[in-house]
């Protein structure tokens, strides 16, 4: 895994490749999944992913996951063909993206819901339900200054409650 100096990496969690390509200030809970069975998995800026979340690319192309989103546990995103995430997007708990699913910026995914094989989540749509769907003006901002708070308390917390994986970049 190709970390940022500022990822924090609770420990164990599995990362299988070392295609997982990771930027500044991410924070990766303990027993996690990210795996990159063919191509990369490209993770922007300030990104979240919490306990059991399972994210895994089976296709050559990159998996781009945009900045300031956040997995919340047991979400999962599977992806093939150059599945794209955009930037403050929620993934509650238990949510689903299923291969070739792209998500615009500022979406939410409610828990237990999913995205069929292909869909395509315009900006700001928040998922509640099987058909049950509208659009929230604002809602990357208010994302992407929900993970960033939610960032600094975990810089605070973890490194008090889990073993931590070193990042491998040099100064």
């Amino acid at each position: 895994m190709a970390a940022a100096k500022a990822a924090v990496a609770s420990v164990p969690c599995e990362v299988h490749k070392d295609a997982v390509v990771c930027q500044e200030a991410k924070v990766i809970h303990p027993a996690c999944s990210l795996h990159a069975k063919a191509g990369p998995i490209v993770f922007g800026r300030f990104n979240v992913i919490e306990e059991q979340v399972e994210i895994v690319n089976t296709s050559d192309q990159p998996m781009i996951i945009g900045d300031h989103n956040m997995f919340e546990v047991g979400a999962r995103l599977v992806g093939e063909g150059g599945q794209r995430m955009g930037d403050g997007n929620i993934l509650e708990c238990r949510a689903l993206l299923d291969a070739g699913c792209s998500v615009g910026s500022g979406c939410t995914l409610g828990a237990c819901t999913y995205l069929d094989a292909g869909e395509k989540l315009p900006d700001e749509t928040v998922v509640v339900g099987p058909g049950l769907r509208h659009y929230e003006p604002g809602a990357r901002e208010a994302h992407v200054q929900a993970v960033l708070k939610y960032i600094e308390v975990l810089k605070e917390t973890l490194p008090r409650c889990h073993h931590l994986r070193k990042s491998n970049v040099k100064s």
